[in-house]
């Protein structure tokens, strides 16, 4: 099956959707059987018709699987039978006026639907339905409060209130009757597999390597590796160079601490792979600004958009068609920092009542000055205190932690300062109670990469005309990793335990042993030296359109820019995302018509 995954379609219902979708620029439309609905595709989108003649568009780019199978009305074939990603939208045959739509099982092709007025439709880009018939361009305030607590807009909701997202791995039914929506997945955690280390370890790596291979591209396909430097990259480029040539794209800085291009090279060296890098400076990334607003159809805050934009660009520049990435390896393999210090809280969770009152006691008495150790005696002491995801969430809180001084009256009259972390036990107890580890592998996964890296790796692929690959995130290796014990991903403080026995004599010790980075983007800086950074922030955020908003204090505003740009303390995260929000939102929501 060719690779499909950069195009667009819609499938829309109503007596003015044919009048809409005729004033679409780039549109083919295509006939359909069923009266009243009118589907339109531009780009590369499969597309076919059943013996029964239900008629079908996606975007796919299956491993293992029939697109035909999709169309049915039962979801077995699709849940049990494929492999990769996929989004499919079916319509006619015995549902004459309902719509089918199916996310592939982390969600990495979204897609988009609304239903109001009479009219109804889907779309693979939020943007293409902002001027559907009915469709008011009114901005949801508890998806905005999400996106300033988790840099993203989790699913379902979108930043237009009208519209709504299908969450991953689910089959949605949308009729004038309403919409249904079945989740067919969710990753399950029976960690049955007992044994050695070694056997262990064995086990997983012929996985691992299975799962690679299964998603090396064809022979006919131009393609390469985004290398960061990490394991998880690293291990893929590994495994495909040992069945022949592999092009890898990295992308470094040249500030301390951010650039891993060394290790990205000692990556290549060992496996003979050939690599191309780049570097990314304070210019291009405040130049790379508008891309972001450009190729991300919702604000998206998470700052190292901009170097995955650059390593998707390089890959294009090169001729690649698709790109391999190492996304959801901490995420199975138990390799995110967290994971340890989260195993420490809970144990101090654990403690006693009265124990633990005292803890919190000592860290509160102790802490709150400008003591560095001191402080993380508090922090831990109160965030240990909490059960799970209530900690977990402390990574993900600005808005909750600076709710009063952020937000004005009006938005918090309609946002509870609880919406974003009610939204994360939602999702934490999702599949019932598993080991603690565990549970928040997988809450990881259903956030983190269902909602925020996948949408982050889409979008900058697809902005260049390249599909991506995850084949640490095929559903056998994650069901393989969901049998391991707990203690086979984090064994005591150490992480990925497993996964490093693995990849011995795939990986070089260097990059078994090298701390985790990440791909970061190093704004912090940046933003605190006078340039162009600087005033950007300035000029967006305490202007006067962003303050007539009237969600975000501008006093509070102007402090935040003041301390970061002091050096007093680290909010460039907090700025990146405000500017995003306020740039996307100019672009798209102030404008009279989408830019389609």
């Amino acid at each position: 099956m060719t690779v499909a995954v950069t195009g667009d379609f819609i499938v829309a219902y109503g007596p003015r959707a044919q009048a809409w979708l005729d004033g679409l620029e780039g549109f083919q439309p295509l006939a359909g059987p069923a009266p009243g609905t009118i589907a339109a595709v531009r780009g590369d989108v499969h597309r076919g018709q059943t013996a029964a003649g239900t008629r079908w568009v996606a975007l796919a780019d299956l491993i293992e699987g029939q697109l035909e199978d999709g169309a049915q009305p039962a979801i077995e074939a699709v849940a049990s039978q494929w492999r990769g990603r996929f989004a499919q939208v079916a319509w006619g045959g015995a549902a004459e006026e309902a719509f089918l739509a199916t996310t592939d099982h982390f969600g990495s092709l979204p897609l988009y639907w609304y239903a109001r007025d009479g009219h109804f439709a889907i779309a693979t880009d939020l943007r293409l339905l902002l001027d559907a018939p009915g469709v008011r361009r009114q901005p949801d305030l508890q998806a905005v409060y999400h996106y300033l607590n988790f840099a993203c807009i989790p699913a379902p909701l979108t930043i237009c209130a009208d519209i709504r997202r299908v969450m991953p791995g689910t089959r949605l039914q949308l009729s004038l009757q309403g919409a249904h929506a079945d989740r067919y997945y969710l990753p399950e955690y029976p960690a049955d597999l007992h044994g050695g280390d070694h056997a262990l370890a064995k086990a997983l790596r012929e996985r691992m390597i299975d799962s690679v291979r299964a998603h090396r591209p064809d022979k006919d396909m131009t393609w390469g590796c985004f290398l960061s430097g990490g394991t998880d990259s690293s291990s893929i480029t590994s495994i495909l160079a040992s069945d022949g040539q592999v092009k890898t794209c990295s992308i470094g800085f040249e500030e301390a601490g951010y650039d891993e291009l060394e290790f990205a090279r000692i990556a290549s060296r060992a496996c003979g792979a050939e690599p191309y890098t780049e570097r990314v400076d304070r210019d291009r990334a405040l130049d790379m600004l508008d891309t972001v607003i450009q190729a991300y159809d919702q604000p998206f805050g998470n700052a190292s958009a901009v170097p995955t934009l650059a390593c998707a660009q390089l890959g294009q520049q090169l001729g690649m068609t698709v790109m391999l990435g190492g996304d959801g390896g901490d995420e199975i393999f138990g390799g995110n920092e967290r994971y340890a210090k989260d195993k420490l809280m809970e144990r101090f969770y654990r403690l006693p009542a009265p124990l633990k009152a005292l803890g919190v006691a000592i860290g509160n008495a102790v802490g709150g000055g400008s003591n560095w150790t001191l402080n993380r005696v508090r922090n831990y002491t109160r965030r240990g205190a909490m059960p799970n995801p209530d900690r977990f969430y402390q990574d993900d809180a600005f808005a909750s932690e600076y709710y009063e001084a952020l937000l004005t009256p009006a938005f918090r009259a309609q946002v509870d300062r609880d919406a974003s972390l009610d939204y994360m036990r939602q999702t934490y107890a999702e599949g019932g109670p598993v080991d603690p580890l565990n549970q928040i592998m997988r809450l990881d996964l259903a956030m983190a990469i269902a909602q925020n890296d996948l949408v982050k790796v889409h979008r900058a692929c697809r902005h260049h005309g390249v599909a991506a690959r995850f084949p640490y995130l095929d559903k056998a290796l994650v069901a393989f990793c969901g049998r391991l014990p707990a203690d086979a991903k984090l064994r005591g403080t150490q992480k990925r335990w497993l996964f490093k026995q693995a990849m011995v004599g795939i990986l070089p010790t260097d990059i078994l042993k090298k701390p985790k980075q990440g791909f970061g983007l190093p704004i912090a800086v940046w933003m605190k030296e006078p340039g162009p950074m600087q005033t950007r922030v300035r000029e967006v955020l305490l202007d006067e359109r962003t303050q007539a908003r009237g969600w975000i204090e501008p006093a509070f505003v102007s402090r935040l820019v003041e301390m970061h740009m002091a050096g007093g303390a680290d909010h460039s995260a907090a700025l990146w995302q405000l500017l995003v929000l306020e740039l996307w939102m100019r672009k798209y929501f102030d404008a009279r018509s989408a830019v389609h």
